[in-house]
């Protein structure tokens, strides 16, 4: 779950306004075409949680000559495209906070901010999980539900490599049971970590059953692109493979700016 930052992501999903697009084989279509304010307001979200709620002690360590403000935002090991894909994903969290696919209280975004600036991490980028409270073991009900969200972000002048990489990404060649399985593992220890017992926090392994097939399941694939490429970013939309999955959507964001949007979070 994340720890900070709920203000300004609450912020940045009331300046969110999602258009629908038509379906394509299947896929629900929509997206955002961000403004400059908007864009503005994903950068405090980062800030937020690139700080990691010590604004309190930043003062007393500037007195004694420590700027930790620049050591946590701005990093010997910081890379430009890491950069851009925290700031992408919390700007993606908008989006599906504003739609109400998930809950800010209990999403959990595992790659953000990453521990690392010199290499991308790897897993699921937001996983929500709505689950019942209390009982004996039983069955999923139709209460029940799981988000998976993939995100992805390209300052290419074509996007067909973002849709195809954002295709594979929610596929079942990559979205094995096995690979869901160890992601179904870390959430179920983030829900234990909450403070959920440990019979409801197992339940998450119920969605492995039927996962593309589940009317239980919403999946998501989230693309982010420069607000120069709506029209090839569109055609690639038309392009999407035939999907048998119930609840899958393809979102396009438009950034204004995306290929410097990181020197804003320096």
């Amino acid at each position: 779950m994340l720890t900070h930052g709920h203000a300004e992501l609450r912020a940045l999903s009331g300046l969110c306004e999602l258009q629908p697009r038509p379906t394509a084989h299947g896929w629900s279509i929509d997206e955002w075409h961000m403004t400059d304010e908007a864009l503005t307001t994903s950068v405090d979200a980062y800030q937020a949680v690139l700080l990691g709620g010590a604004e309190d002690v930043i003062d007393l360590l500037t007195e004694s000559g420590l700027d930790l403000s620049s050591l946590l935002l701005t990093p010997d090991d910081k890379r430009d495209e890491i950069t851009r894909s925290d700031l992408c994903e919390l700007i993606a969290a908008g989006s599906v906070i504003a739609d109400s696919k998930c809950r800010i209280d209990s999403m959990v975004m595992p790659n953000v901010p990453k521990m690392s600036r010199r290499k991308s991490d790897s897993g699921l980028d937001i996983v929500d999980v709505v689950l019942q409270h209390g009982g004996e073991p039983s069955e999923l009900s139709g209460a029940e539900s799981l988000v998976v969200v993939s995100i992805k972000h390209s300052v290419q002048a074509s996007t067909s490599a973002l849709r195809y990489a954002l295709v594979e990404s929610v596929s079942d060649r990559e979205l094995t049971q096995a690979y869901l399985a160890t992601q179904l593992r870390v959430l179920s220890a983030r829900l234990l970590e909450s403070g959920l017992p440990a019979a409801e926090a197992q339940r998450v392994y119920l969605f492995l059953r039927d996962f593309f097939q589940s009317p239980r399941v919403t999946i998501m694939a989230i693309g982010l692109t420069d607000a120069t490429l709506v029209d090839d970013f569109r055609y690639q939309m038309s392009n999407l493979p035939e999907t048998s999955s119930p609840n899958i959507g393809f979102r396009c964001i438009f950034v204004p700016d995306l290929p410097l949007a990181h020197e804003r979070c320096a």
